[in-house]
């Protein structure tokens, strides 16, 4: 019996001390691969993080507020960092709050950033992504590049230095009459009136200018081909902001454009057909006058055109200078208008500043001329301040969306293929790391012995989709608001100036919602400074004669 239990209680022994065996035998192995599989996770990268959202929409609302890029850069940047990510049915957005993170995401890792999101409604339907802007990239759309950049770049944007000062021209003699025109009508004038001139009168100059430029055409009052291209533009501009069903349910595009309900898809039909009329019509006047030996003034098209051999160019060749030639009034008009208007309105709440301008154009260039290209060396104050408005004021607070063709690593996070990308450039603009005391309109910052980053360099896109017009759209701003400041002085009315202080930090409360970021209507008046001024003003139709 005694021999039994021993037996018995060796055996249980010897099964236990396995059984532990096993047990740690087990956990070590378990043990072992958890940590690899962490090793290899944290190298992956873990995912960015998510802003919580709605249990069906998710983040929809979100993506669609008023002021998103300001909104996401006060609120959820404290709360998430410079990187996070928000969400939709149908696709994952990828926010970038900072230098550092669209430099490691849009400049380093450019190779798989650079395509353009889907948009089915834009850049389908209604043919955009057909463009350089928003085609993927591809070898049409590189020659595409090309072609707009050896028209545009540094050197050849200085050639339209005589357009810009006709451009000039026109701008402060149509803005004059403007004014007389409505003091004439409306003699007790308020301080509110002058708005809708000045306004007017921007967009008639630049479109002027693009259209000159492109195409060598003189635009003549309320040209039709012109209003068509603003309406065009307004509803390009307005459909890249919107929401439509039909880029979140892609098999809505098959619905008939008769069926109720359809209305993206009559609206889509209309802007194509348009877009072909604007387009062909002045592209093939200037062929036909590239044929004729009969170009009168000298255009993007039109040497293009020269170059290829005029009516010998191969179809491919007359395709690719048509539609590189057109986007170039839709891609720069909104944007140079919204800047130079959010340079006036700056001027009228810091007269100030304005006074300093005018004081440096007066001592660098005199009073009898207004400010050209030539002058812009010799005036870093006037530079700074359009700077400084840039930054203030990002006509684009979100630039144009990009997207990754595969996964990438970035800054510890693992970004999946097919993520869309929106670097929110009025965060970029307000790092207080980079730019310093960030709400506060401050030239200055720009002429310190370490300057301040340039913003130029945030306003006009990243990596490989730095917008090729940048240097002629930075001049044509620079000009214009130069050439005002000369002639003028803008006044903010008292509604407008106390407005302005009541939102102080938040001043962009006065600026547009959606789309190109610019001041909503604001009381202001626009007078000549002085007698030489007026005398000035006369003067610009000689100059506008020689154009």
């Amino acid at each position: 019996m005694a021999k039994s239990l021993v037996s018995s209680f060796a055996a249980h022994t010897l099964f236990g001390s396995n059984a532990i065996r096993y047990i740690l035998l087990g956990t070590s192995i378990t043990l072992a691969i958890s940590i690899r599989y962490l090793e290899l996770a944290r190298a992956r990268g873990s995912s960015p993080p998510n802003v919580p959202g709605h249990w069906l929409f998710k983040n929809k609302k979100l993506l669609l507020s008023p002021w998103r890029a300001v909104v996401l850069a006060e609120k959820y940047v404290p709360k998430y960092g410079d990187i996070f990510q928000l969400s939709t049915i149908s696709r994952r957005v990828l926010v970038l709050n900072s230098l550092q993170a669209v430099t490691e995401v849009l400049e380093k890792q450019a190779a798989a950033t650079s395509d353009r999101p889907p948009n089915i409604m834009m850049f389908d339907l209604c043919e955009l992504g057909l463009t350089a802007t928003f085609r993927n990239q591809d070898e049409l759309q590189k020659k595409q590049r090309r072609v707009i950049a050896s028209a545009l770049h540094p050197a050849a944007a200085r050639s339209y230095a005589t357009l810009h000062s006709a451009t000039s021209a026109f701008f402060l003699r149509d803005l004059a009459d403007r004014i007389n025109a409505l003091s004439n009508t409306e003699p007790a004038i308020t301080q509110s009136s002058h708005f809708d001139p000045l306004i007017a009168s921007i967009r008639d100059s630049i479109g002027r200018f693009i259209v000159q430029m492109t195409y060598g055409h003189v635009v003549a009052e309320d040209d039709p081909w012109l209003q068509r291209v603003r309406e065009q533009t307004s509803f390009m501009v307005s459909g890249l902001s919107k929401h439509y069903w039909v880029n979140d349910f892609p098999i809505l595009r098959y619905v008939p454009a008769w069926f109720p309900g359809a209305k993206f898809k009559r609206d889509a039909i209309q802007y194509r057909e348009r877009q072909a009329k604007i387009r062909a019509e002045p592209f093939e006047l200037v062929l036909k006058n590239v044929v004729e030996g009969n170009v009168a003034r000298p255009s993007y098209v039109s040497k293009l055109l020269e170059l290829k051999s005029g009516a010998n160019a191969s179809q491919d060749d007359l395709e690719l200078i048509k539609w590189t030639s057109q986007p170039m009034f839709t891609a720069g008009t909104a944007t140079t208008v919204a800047l130079i208007l959010s340079f006036f309105f700056m001027m009228s709440i810091h007269p100030e500043i304005a006074s300093r301008v005018q004081a440096e154009i007066d001592t660098q260039v005199g009073r009898n001329r207004f400010p050209t290209l030539q002058d812009k060396d010799l005036m870093p104050y006037a530079d700074a301040v359009l700077q400084e408005v840039i930054r203030h004021c990002p006509v684009a607070p979100f630039g144009f969306p990009h997207f990754t063709t595969k996964d990438i690593e970035v800054c510890g996070y693992n970004i999946k293929k097919g993520t869309t990308i929106e670097p929110n450039v009025w965060a970029l603009m307000h790092e207080a790391s980079t730019y310093p005391d960030p709400h506060s309109f401050n030239p200055d910052r720009f002429l310190k012995q370490t300057p301040d980053p340039d913003p130029r360099r945030f306003l006009f896109g990243f990596g490989r989709r730095v917008c090729p017009g940048q240097h002629v759209a930075d001049n044509g701003a620079f000009t214009t608001c130069a050439a005002f400041m000369s002639v003028f002085n803008i006044t903010a009315g008292e509604e407008t100036m106390r407005a302005a202080d009541k939102h102080g930090k938040e001043l962009w409360k006065m600026f547009t919602q959606y789309g190109a970021f610019h001041p909503q209507p604001f009381a202001c008046t626009v007078q000549p400074r002085d007698q030489a001024a007026t005398a000035l003003l006369e003067r610009c139709k000689e100059i506008q004669a020689m154009d």
